[in-house]
């Protein structure tokens, strides 16, 4: 094991490494971004994603069968953070997709909560101390996420969050998740990350498929591609998270491999790209 990399599970992503490059054409591999490929920022417009991370995903892009970024900002904000051609990506936790040829779908289920959802980021905006508190107010669109990673005291912070933004969501029977240092609110549609990697698993003949992820919202996909997994004997899946003191024990419990943080991903990526040709 490579000290202070791979926490553990590093056999298994030596297999799962090992089966894509038998067919790296039939391997598809799914990418969360924030606290994944890009180090958590205390703003998420401050986020980047670095240049040797890009470069290292355009071998892939290159090579594998499909590289999807999944993500839960924007579309528009993932392309810009990652901007590389050729992959697929998925904005909004599965609520927006843009295909390699560039055609953008909208779930429309979610398109008509979009009022209710501007709503509630009006409300975050003018009932809530932000400044006071720390807080930042991301209007997404389809969602609205209340980052307190600023707060003087997280605590108080999410407190004042729960008790105004989430009610507020609830009673509008708007759905409401957390993060790293968030509270996001979103339509109730039976739509996720874990959906959006079922829905490009099922347009392919996939026998590998790896997902790298750090938070709550991508044990979705780690669970899509168990579920996938489990209807061929001949499919071989991998789910990775990076891992930090944030980390949430459903992400630790229900990954196959543990690395440490953004580094470990780009080491465990880096052994993909050489074993499918690439460095």
């Amino acid at each position: 094991m490579t000290q202070g990399v791979f926490l553990d599970g590093e056999a298994r992503w030596s297999a799962a490494v090992a089966a894509a490059a038998r067919e790296p054409r039939a391997a598809a591999l799914f990418c969360d971004v924030d606290g994944t490929i890009s180090p958590i920022a205390p703003r998420p417009q401050d986020a980047v994603v670095p240049a040797a991370f890009r470069d290292l995903l355009r071998e892939l892009v290159a090579r594998l069968g499909l590289v999807a970024f999944v993500s839960g900002r924007t579309l528009a904000d993932a392309r810009r953070m990652v901007g590389i051609a050729g992959a697929v990506y998925v904005g909004s936790h599965g609520l927006e997709v843009r295909d390699r040829e560039g055609a953008v779908r909208l779930e429309p289920l979610a398109v008509r909560y979009r009022d209710a959802v501007a709503e509630i980021a009006r409300l975050a905006r003018e009932e809530l101390d932000v400044d006071g508190l720390g807080l930042l107010v991301e209007d997404k669109g389809l969602s609205v996420a209340v980052h307190y990673r600023l707060a003087p005291d997280p605590v108080r912070a999410r407190h004042a969050v729960t008790a105004v933004v989430a009610a507020a969501a609830r009673q509008r029977g708007l759905a409401v998740t957390s993060g790293h240092m968030v509270v996001e609110v979103r339509p109730p549609v039976p739509f996720s990350k874990g959906t959006a990697v079922e829905r490009l698993l099922a347009d392919g003949h996939w026998l590998t498929a790896l997902a790298c992820g750090d938070d709550l919202t991508d044990v979705t996909m780690f669970a899509a591609l168990r579920r996938w997994q489990e209807h061929d004997a001949r499919r071989h899946a991998c789910a990775l998270a990076a891992v930090t003191a944030e980390t949430p024990s459903p992400v630790r419990d229900e990954a196959d491999v543990l690395v440490a943080a953004t580094p470990g991903v780009r080491e465990a990526l880096a052994r993909l790209a050489a074993a499918v040709g690439g460095r």
